[in-house]
């Protein structure tokens, strides 16, 4: 999600303080800057709203699109946050004291989410899921996004060399030679481990995890930076720190737009999804659920996709609001979507905190 997800103090960005007050007479809207969460307030005096996400340029969409139309719409106050966690999320519902109202998690988090009874089935008298892809939808969560992790690389810095087009190719140093970055964490990498070592994109899971870790033993040592957030891995590419990353494809485009020369690989890469949920017994989930349901509108999904960030929207009909040519670097876009793998979710719902202390263990060995 990545998200990337930068997002999720993977994702997750500083924080700061956003302001908006709407004037009641002329509706105007002023926008002040100052240290703290993100808050957007109006006038109106109303209820207040903590949303937690993954920062950067994808909660720059989230916020432009999604969250200041909602406070202004219905009169509330939105603090932002992110670096969302379910570590987090867990020591929020077991103690009942609430940080976050409403959360952007990955798909993992999701799934230990609903195993450990953390999170908070979604109204569907409130939210309406009847147009969203039906991988969108789950018990817990409603998805607002596909996104990608995959090969990326700056082209300038390959001074006209043939650039690696494939995990395989990533691995292969000597062919494809420059400084390597991945993101720190077994999810994804363990998976591009085995498409490097030659199993097919239909077999990966269940993770033969001894085969990954043997495979990510040969790269290790030519990773010069191990990526903590989506900001993260976008300023190694485009200072050309690293020639290769592991990306967000969202973090990518909003980069290309800027002029900055990189290019994302298809082949290969992992399409996952990022989901709202809201905290098991959260006092204000009624209006968590109102918002979730206004994020999910086809043409608020439209927007954001089309004039913000390049990832994916759920709801099918939100594609009537983007155009054919940005429908081309989405995700979701058939021809991508072909060449990708989708995240397991399943799968890494009960594993992902065991596979995380060997990945730390890995890490120091």
């Amino acid at each position: 999600m990545k998200k990337g997800k930068g997002m999720k103090k993977k994702k997750g960005m500083t924080r700061r303080e956003f302001i908006v007050t709407a004037g009641a007479a002329t509706g105007a809207a002023l926008v002040t800057a100052s240290v703290g969460p993100f808050v957007h307030t109006t006038m109106a005096k109303g209820k207040t709203l903590r949303i937690c996400s993954y920062g950067g340029s994808y909660q720059e969409s989230q916020r432009k699109a999604l969250i200041t139309p909602f406070a202004d719409k219905f009169g509330i106050k939105i603090v932002e946050a992110s670096g969302p966690d379910i570590a987090k999320v867990k020591a929020q519902v077991d103690n009942k004291n609430y940080e976050w109202d409403v959360i952007d998690l990955e798909t993992r988090h999701i799934a230990r989410g609903e195993l450990e009874n953390l999170l908070e089935p979604i109204d569907t008298s409130v939210v309406d899921m009847s147009k969203l892809d039906k991988k969108a939808v789950r018990k817990c969560a409603a998805g607002n996004i596909f996104w990608t992790t995959s090969v990326a690389y700056n082209k300038k810095a390959l001074a006209g060399k043939k650039p690696a087009a494939s995990w395989a190719d990533f691995w292969d140093v000597k062919k494809f030679p420059g400084p390597r970055s991945l993101q720190d964490q077994a999810p994804f990498n363990l998976e591009f481990a085995l498409l490097a070592d030659g199993v097919p994109m239909d077999k990966i899971y269940p993770i033969d995890v001894d085969r990954a870790f043997k495979k990510m033993d040969q790269i290790k040592k030519h990773i010069t930076v191990w990526w903590k957030n989506g900001a993260q891995q976008i300023q190694l590419l485009t200072s050309a720190e690293v020639h290769y990353a592991s990306a967000w494809n969202g973090r990518v485009n909003v980069a290309q737009t800027k002029g900055v020369p990189l290019v994302i690989v298809w082949e290969g890469g992992c399409v996952d999804l990022d989901w709202w949920c809201v905290p098991k017994g959260n006092p204000n989930k009624d209006l968590a659920m109102k918002f979730i349901n206004f994020a999910l509108d086809a043409k608020r999904q439209g927007e954001q996709m089309e004039k913000y960030i390049a990832y994916g929207p759920t709801n099918l009909d939100a594609f009537k609001y983007i155009s054919p040519e940005r429908a081309k670097v989405l995700p979701s876009y058939p021809e991508n979507l072909k060449k990708q793998f989708a995240h397991d979710a399943d799968y890494w719902g009960p594993k992902l905190a065991p596979l995380t202390e060997r990945w730390k263990t890995w890490m120091i060995s």
